[in-house]
């Protein structure tokens, strides 16, 4: 009897915890959108109070991290973010927008060792991103390394090139749909990306005039 006793007690204090972790996680949804919208705003002084309230109640939640991680670094707390940041990176390495604000704060933080050690990483996996090589110029202009800026320049300038084909697609789908003035600001993006279509769409701008 005191064995069954002893169970039920243990069944009930095991779904009290479960009831008041389900309502911690509530919670912490709710102060996460309250922070997420002061951060859209640029109010970081309450986006910082409400994620701090959201993460007390669910320290798990990596989203959280990361905003608050975003808030430290829109505050000028450099050390704060880079620390947040390399910490969600460890286990998500692959996320490019992880990726970018890491660098960012390490940029900022001027550990340049690390920067680029993240850069060449990445790189590693994606040579198309033309963000990374623009990340390494601007360590190699902190460093007085000309060669090095201008080499990631124009690496950057490469990858970017290779973007103008959806501009390209964009401004020609705005065209058909006859919304000029869409099309001509994807047709500007295109051949400001890659000169060598602006044949193609005075041809397609003379031919419409007929």
């Amino acid at each position: 009897m005191k064995q069954i006793k002893r169970f039920l007690v243990a069944v009930l204090l095991l779904s009290c915890a479960l009831l008041a972790s389900c309502a911690d996680k509530k919670a912490a949804g709710i102060l996460y959108i309250k922070a997420a919208e002061a951060y859209r705003q640029k109010d970081f002084a309450n986006a910082d109070a409400f994620i701090n309230q959201s993460l007390n109640c669910d320290k798990t939640n990596k989203q959280a991290v990361f905003l608050k991680a975003k808030i430290h670094l829109f505050q000028g707390q450099y050390k704060e973010a880079s620390k947040l940041f390399y910490d969600l990176y460890k286990s998500e390495s692959d996320n490019k927008n992880l990726q970018r604000y890491l660098i960012q704060s390490l940029i900022f933080l001027e550990d340049y060792q690390k920067a680029s050690a993240v850069i060449q990483k990445a790189l590693i996996k994606d040579r198309g991103d033309w963000r990374l090589y623009y990340y390494a110029s601007v360590i190699a202009a902190k460093e007085s390394k000309v060669d090095a800026r201008l080499e990631n320049l124009v690496l950057a300038h490469n990858a970017l090139r290779e973007g103008a084909q959806v501009f390209f697609d964009l401004a020609f789908c705005w065209d058909t749909l006859g919304i000029e003035e869409k099309a001509k600001n994807f047709r500007d993006k295109c051949i400001c990306l890659d000169s060598s279509y602006t044949d193609f769409f005075t041809l397609r701008k003379e031919e419409k005039s007929e």
